[in-house]
């Protein structure tokens, strides 16, 4: 089962952490706020590292009703 990811795009600050973490996942859209492209793009593992990259903790991810990150 792949991970579920909640981006807050109020504190989203646009910083890029989790496109460089996790490229395949995440893009910055035209406001310049993360956007999740696909969830499934990069491994879980790379996911969860991008979540805590995040410097204004935007990020979250969930798999089966469990915050992982």
């Amino acid at each position: 089962m792949s991970v579920e990811i909640r981006i807050d795009r109020e504190k989203c600050m646009g910083s890029g952490n989790c496109s460089f973490w996790a490229p395949s996942t995440f893009d910055l859209d035209e406001e310049g706020i993360a956007v999740v492209v696909d969830p499934e793009g990069d491994s879980d593992e790379k996911i969860v590292l991008a979540a805590q990259g995040c410097p204004t903790q935007s990020i979250s991810v969930w798999r089966d009703g469990e915050q992982l990150a």
